[in-house]
Formats: C-alpha cells, structure tokens, sequence
C-alpha cells in the first residue's frame, strides 16, 4: 500500500465489561491494519488490553457498566432513559465525526444504530444468538423475576406462551425512549428493542447448536465465539499444581459473585486442588486454592476436571472446547439463557438453587471421587 493511501477508520463499542472487549479485540485482530486504523472506547479498566494489541484509544461518553448491572438484578431498564441515550447518542456522533470513521462495531451499544444512521456510516453489531429477532427456542423467565414463581408450575407449552407474550410487551416497552428520540432526530421509529440493536451487518458470536436461528436474512451471520487466548508471561505457576487430585477451576469473569462460593474455603474441599481466577478481593483464600488475577484459560482447563463459573458468553466456551463439564452459578438473566443452552447440549448444570449438599454431591460427581457428607 502507497504510504500516502488514507486507512478506514473503524471505531469499537464494547460494553464496559472485561467479555465485551475481549471478543471485540478477537474480532479486531482480524482486520488488516494495513487498510484499517483501529480505535476502541476508553474504559480506563480495560485500555491496557488494547494498547498491548496495539489499537488506539478514544474518550466517549457510555454507560455505566456498574448501575446497569444493577439495574438487570431487579428487571430495571430505567437506565435507558432518554435524557441518557441522547447524551450517549451525541457523543457517540462526536466521536465519528471526529475521528472521520468509515465503521462503527458495536457490542452491547444500544444507541450506536442511531449514532450511525445521523452520520451514514456502517453500523456492524456483534450479538449473542438470544438477542436476535431470528432466535429459534424460546428466552425463559428469570428464576428472579418475580413472575417465575407462577409460571414454574405452568405446563411447559402454556409458560412458554405466556413467556413470549409478555417478552413482546417488554420489548416495546424498553424501546419507547429510543422512538422518542428517533421522532426528535427525524429517525424512523422501531417495532421493538430487538429491532435497535440490529446493525447493517449483524455478527452472531455463538455456535448454532447452542442458539439455533430461523430463516436469517443476509445481513446477519454466525462467526462463532470469539474466544480471547490470553498470553500469560510466566506460565510457571501451572508447576504448582499437585498431581494425583482432581483439578477445579473457578471462573466467574467481572459480573459473578464470590461470597456465593466462600464455602469453597472449607477444608472439605482440600481433596480438590482448586484454581480461581479473577478474585480480586481473594474471597476464596486456602491452602488448597490457588488464587490467579488472570489466566490462559486453555491452558488451565487443560489440566481440570470440572468448571465452577457464572455462564458468560466467553467462559462457556472455554469450557466447551475443552471438554469440561460446567457447574454455573449465574449473576444476570442473560447466563441464565446461556446456562439453559448449556443444559440442553449436555456441557453443563445450573447451580442457582444449590445448597452446598447438591454443590458437594456434583462436584464429586464430576471429578470421580467419593461423595462424603
């Protein structure tokens, strides 16, 4: 390429949680670099990882990743309030004029559909198969929503009716802030929510036989999961493990509680040589825990017999290709989806509803040893 020749600016959005930029990043190093100039969202957090892969670094206005946890415990969607998404909007229309992008990638960045179209740039947005408008099973009811406890005892069919119908009314309703700043921008309103998170091009980072799709139109494709390969520069630790134990590794990525597995700390489990990664407060702190802040999973999962993790979109892949069974302790609705395609495949269990018997009985089960009360 002449030295002279202007590069295509793409700008990433991802979500601001540790799993969205990491698969952003996969997606990014597939770009040639000698056509594209790649810029990602500052989250201060994460921006190590991005310049270690050489990528600039933008300041934009986002959400705040920690409310809007928050809020999704309780069902919340007051977070996309339309004072908040015109602020987002604009400055997401600052930064692409700015930046003079060709491209914006959104994953989790629901006013980027909206941010592209005032600017006539190319919207791609990365989806999990659940959130398509094409999704072939059905998105079940949280066990924390308060609905749940009436709808379990329904007949299958008739939950998953009731189900869908009121998810068809939540997805309207989540979407009315977003048409009413479409009308105040002179933007085509949307039928629903599912709608706004759809790109020009739509790139679904799951496998298909976990989250069949139905009758998808061009615009949308499975790339896979994009399953981040951490390089660790000292990988010597892995020498510490001890031979002859069953190995258990404990992933609960930026959103999972550890105070869940504090009992994990209980001399019970000393039978076990058990990994964490990503314990940051060393919640789980034992003789028989070793405790990392960040690992190559693939490498780790190599040595394990089973997974203890929160059903996010990037470790249950890890576990699957490793061929590791999975115990999930979910912290949003969205792993409990994750959790359930788990199930159906046979790769993994829900642990929600566990006491610690059910938790000493599965483990057991899974690593081959004797279970003991």
């Amino acid at each position: 390429m002449n030295k002279h020749t202007i590069k295509k600016v793409i700008l990433f959005f991802p979500f601001n949680l540790l799993s969205h930029y990491l698969r952003c990043l996969v997606l990014a190093d597939t770009y040639d670099k000698n056509v594209y100039e790649i810029y990602f969202i500052s989250s201060g957090t994460y921006d190590h990882f991005v310049l270690d892969h050489g990528y600039k670094t933008f300041n934009c206005l986002q959400f705040d990743e920690q409310y809007v946890m928050q809020c999704s415990t309780r069902f919340d969607f007051s977070w996309l309030s339309l004072p908040e998404l015109e602020r987002i909007m604009l400055a997401q229309v600052a930064s692409i004029k700015e930046l003079k992008a060709s491209i914006a990638i959104g994953d989790v960045a629901p006013t980027l559909k909206m941010a592209t179209t005032l600017t006539d740039i190319e919207h791609i947005s990365l989806l999990n198969g659940y959130m398509t408008r094409y999704y072939a099973h059905s998105r079940k009811i949280s066990r924390t929503h308060k609905t749940f406890f009436f709808i379990k005892f329904l007949p299958e069919v008739l939950a998953e009716l009731l189900t869908n119908m009121g998810e068809k009314i939540a997805f309207k309703k989540i979407q009315q802030p977003f048409n009413d700043l479409r009308l105040k921008y002179g933007l085509l309103s949307m039928p629903n929510y599912l709608f706004e998170i759809e790109g020009n091009v739509n790139l679904i980072c799951d496998l298909p036989v976990l989250f069949p799709q139905e009758n998808l139109p061009p615009a949308y494709q499975f790339i896979g999961p994009l399953v981040y390969q951490y390089q660790e520069q000292d990988d010597t630790w892995l020498d510490d493990i001890p031979a002859g134990k069953p190995v258990i590794c404990v992933s609960l990525g930026s959103t999972g509680d550890w105070n869940k597995l504090r009992f994990l700390n209980n001399s019970y489990y000393s039978k076990y040589t058990i990994v964490t990664t990503g314990d940051k407060e060393k919640v789980l702190s034992a003789a028989h825990i070793l405790s990392r802040g960040f690992v190559n999973l693939n490498q780790v999962l190599k040595l394990c017999d089973l997974m203890i993790c929160h059903g996010g979109n990037g470790t249950i892949y890890h576990g699957i290709f490793n061929h590791v069974y999975m115990l999930c302790h979910s912290s949003n609705f969205e792993q409990e989806w994750n959790i359930s395609a788990l199930e159906k495949g046979g790769y993994g269990k829900s642990a929600d509803n566990f006491d610690e018997d059910k938790w000493r009985f599965h483990i057991a089960a899974h690593c081959s040893v004797p279970y003991l009360y």
